[in-house]
């Protein structure tokens, strides 16, 4: 039997989806058992008094507080949860539409990325490399800059509690501040590019001296 191969960009967007989609269960996951334990909770703690201790009407009316109470809880986690739902299916849409318009070159390049990313970043990086441009993604937004429009790019970092670099991208229009985490090579990666395709950039040399 003939098992086609699949591509660099058919492997990582198969990633990002199932990523995606395991992050919405863990959330709907959260949302239907903090209700229910709750509930059981509340529940076996009622019936451990029984009718004999709190009598009728006070028995009946815990049963009851405790579905109402269930159901107020089921709401109040939906509220936070969904608007979560949202920003992780809005951001897996915007990381597709960069995905699919990448060459097989820039490919490569992210694939490279998506290797030495932390756990917490694989096939959700912070930046995407496409021709001659970088593409930043953040909460509902990303944001596209071209290399060549680049003046200067100022790294700070730390390793306060894991590796942490603020960069500061200057442009011809106005200055931009991204935070990236995970390691060094994701920023390094990314000055790399930037120099490769604009060695005009003004870059802060000592930025990666340990």
């Amino acid at each position: 039997m003939n098992i086609k191969a699949k591509t660099g960009k058919e492997f990582f967007t198969d990633g990002l989806v199932r990523r995606s989609r395991i992050i919405i269960g863990i959330m709907l996951s959260v949302t239907l058992i903090l209700p229910v334990v709750f509930f059981v909770g509340t529940m076996m703690e009622t019936m451990s008094y029984g009718k004999a201790i709190l009598g009728d009407d006070s028995y009946n009316a815990r049963i009851s507080d405790s579905y109402i109470y269930a159901l107020v809880l089921l709401g109040f986690v939906l509220m936070i949860v969904t608007p979560v739902i949202f920003f992780v299916k809005r951001m897996t849409n915007n990381y597709l539409q960069s995905i699919n318009s990448l060459s097989e070159t820039d490919m490569e390049k992210l694939i490279k990325v998506n290797n030495m990313a932390p756990f917490y970043e694989k096939f959700m990086p912070s930046y995407i490399i496409k021709e001659g441009t970088v593409c930043f993604f953040y909460l509902f937004k990303h944001t596209t800059i071209f290399f060549k429009d680049i003046v200067a790019i100022n790294v700070k970092h730390s390793y306060y509690k894991g590796y942490t670099a603020s960069v500061y991208i200057q442009t011809i229009a106005k200055t931009y501040r991204f935070r990236l985490i995970g390691n060094v090579f994701i920023v390094k990666n990314l000055t790399d590019e930037a120099m490769k395709s604009n060695p005009e950039i003004i870059l802060n040399k000592d930025w990666n001296i340990a």
